[in-house]
């Protein structure tokens, strides 16, 4: 029964409960719980999502380096260590750890693009552009919750403005990241850059390790 709902979740993308009910006979809302609860399906709201997530293509940098060292470099990037501080304390070179630091970005900014186009499918918004160093970015709040996209989701349903309480919340965000996003160098692959510091902001270092063991199981198992 999961492996008929996937096939069917994977050719809808998104879909209601009562959409599947209609093909697959009542008495699956559990079994769609449980995939849900298995990282199989998303869920925000009504709309549930076939989890596309697929692992991004690791760097060669990977294959040269051991799995303990690895998590060595991950406990560096969670802690906020700097790169050029971590390729000091690993003996690794700082080229070498800003590409698996540039691959632990793009980790994170893909995950929270994911969860914002569920968001999106189900209520869409008019993205709110911002500039760091000339350079735009669009930000969309859903349930209090930041996301940030490279460029404006696009739709063919009519998109809504955020409200009054959403706009003044991300006028603050953004002053905030602002303030943490102050290094030229971070002009290239800005949107990661600016999804690293929304993931970060909040979190203790347990938190982030528990968080980004669950971006990472492919390189950390």
């Amino acid at each position: 029964m999961k492996n008929k709902i996937l096939k069917l979740a994977k050719r809808l993308e998104t879909f209601r409960l009562e959409d599947v009910e209609s093909i697959m006979g009542e008495g699956i809302e559990y079994v769609l719980q449980e995939l849900v609860e298995d990282r199989q399906l998303n869920l925000v709201g009504e709309i549930y999502s076939y989890k596309a997530e697929q692992n991004l293509p690791l760097p060669f940098c990977f294959k040269f380096h051991s799995q303990e060292k690895i998590e060595m470099i991950t406990k560096c990037f969670c802690a906020g260590v700097k790169s050029k501080q971590a390729s000091f304390l690993l003996d690794i070179g700082d080229a070498t750890m800003q590409n698996f630091y540039k691959h632990f970005r793009q980790m994170i900014y893909e995950r929270q693009l994911n969860a914002l186009k569920t968001h999106f499918e189900q209520k869409p918004k008019i993205a709110k552009m911002r500039r760091f160093y000339d350079i735009p970015v669009y930000f969309y709040l859903y349930d209090g919750e930041l996301f940030v996209a490279d460029k404006p989701l696009k739709t063919k349903r009519k998109k809504l403005p955020h409200t009054k309480e959403e706009s003044l919340r991300i006028k603050v965000l953004y002053s905030r990241l602002r303030r943490s996003i102050n290094h030229s160098q971070m002009k290239q692959n800005l949107a990661q850059h600016v999804a690293e510091h929304i993931w970060r902001y909040g979190k203790d270092y347990n938190e982030s390790i528990c968080d980004f063991s669950a971006i990472s199981c492919n390189i950390l198992s």
